[in-house]
């Protein structure tokens, strides 16, 4: 699995998260455990597999943030 940076607010590890959406849709994301103050702690990527989404895709999106 691609290796995700460290959330640039709090520092957290990240992964990608693949599971289910609530009404079943496939869901994958970038997922961490944010610290409680953390901005990103709120914020959901609501990313899908068939819009194209897959693991290499997502870690690019999020490790780019960094430059």
């Amino acid at each position: 699995m691609p290796e995700l940076k460290p959330c640039p607010f709090c520092g957290c590890s990240m992964t990608i998260r693949k599971d289910k959406y609530p009404n079943g849709d496939d869901r994958i994301e970038p997922y961490g455990y944010h610290e409680e103050n953390c901005i990103l702690g709120a914020v959901l990527w609501c990313t899908y597999p068939e819009d194209g989404w897959t693991e290499e895709e997502i870690t690019k999106a999020w490790n780019c943030r960094w430059k």
